[in-house]
């Protein structure tokens, strides 16, 4: 969604100096955070309990409880079975007032006075149409928005073999939904959707998209001129109360290899906490990329 003009001097500039973009750069320490939402309890299970309803109670995913948990067979469980329940997250606070859409974790955070009044579900953009992080603005809206297609998307409809349109008008077709919030980058947005079981995904054109609830709270409380940081950190480092370090990773759109977790285990070693953390147990956090916050302090 950059201008043809823009792509083809990049390109140039890049094609321009193989030399220097040869040389790999250090990877940068993952920045330490301290701020954590949800809660993390051990439950032990009462006569006649399963997995499921248990859970639920707690808001975590039955399935991600029972892999937490390493349950060989979740709909069996024993009683007086202890069970790790976890909504813990760590919240990339790249700023006090205002939105930060991390990509790497597919949630839209909402903060005010350095707290998280809100936090939603997100899609971003995939692989091929990743959305741009950078610091940006609101700057305006629209309640039932038309979608002018952007001359690279008519271009997938038609190798796609689908219709191609130009404009799509207000109404269930339209992939906008009913709500847009503009941001200072042309053509990107945080926008409602048609299809809301795309949300928590990457499945979008590198735009911000909500369920359609979601995005008409954020229409309607979220004004002209608030800050929004979008970022892309699969992998979160947090220092909160006595020193405890946390650490939560997400899987992303692709698999990680050995390399990239020995990557990931570098920028932890080199964060300003990387002398209290196992290191171990940050390759294993990693690998797991269970979506949790969990603790990766060295045993004293």
């Amino acid at each position: 969604m950059h201008s043809a003009v823009k792509g083809v001097g990049l390109y140039l500039l890049c094609a321009a100096l193989p030399a220097i973009t040869a040389i790999a750069a250090e990877p940068p320490p993952l920045p330490v955070y301290d701020h954590v939402i949800g809660e993390q309890v051990i439950h032990t299970v009462t006569q006649g309990e399963t997995l499921v309803p248990i859970a639920k109670r707690f808001g975590m995913a039955p399935h991600l409880a029972a892999v937490v948990n390493r349950l060989p067979d979740p709909n069996r469980l024993h009683l007086g079975q202890r069970l790790l329940l976890s909504t813990r997250r760590i919240v990339p606070a790249t700023l006090r007032d205002g939105i930060v859409i991390n990509a790497g974790d597919l949630t839209l955070y909402w903060l005010r006075d350095g707290e998280v009044a809100e936090s939603f579900p997100v899609g971003v953009g995939r692989v091929a149409w990743q959305t741009p992080s950078g610091h940006y603005t609101i700057v305006s809206r629209r309640h039932d928005p038309v979608w002018h297609v952007p001359p690279s998307i008519q271009r997938e409809m038609k190798e796609q073999g689908h219709e191609v349109k130009k404009k799509v008008p207000p109404g269930p077709d339209n992939p906008l939904g009913k709500y847009w919030l503009q941001l200072s980058v042309p053509a990107y947005g945080i926008h409602g959707t048609n299809a809301p079981w795309s949300v928590g995904k990457y499945t979008t054109h590198g735009c911000v998209r909500m369920r359609p609830d979601d995005i008409e709270r954020l229409y309607r409380v979220v004004p002209n001129g608030t800050p929004v940081d979008v970022i892309d950190d699969p992998v979160k480092l947090a220092r909160i109360a006595d020193d405890m370090i946390l650490l939560e990773a997400h899987p992303g759109p692709d698999e990680r290899t050995a390399t990239s977790v020995a990557q990931i285990v570098e920028r932890v070693r080199a964060s300003e906490v990387g002398n209290l953390v196992d290191l171990e147990t940050a390759a294993r956090v990693i690998r797991d990329a269970w979506g949790i916050a969990v603790a990766v302090n060295k045993t004293k």
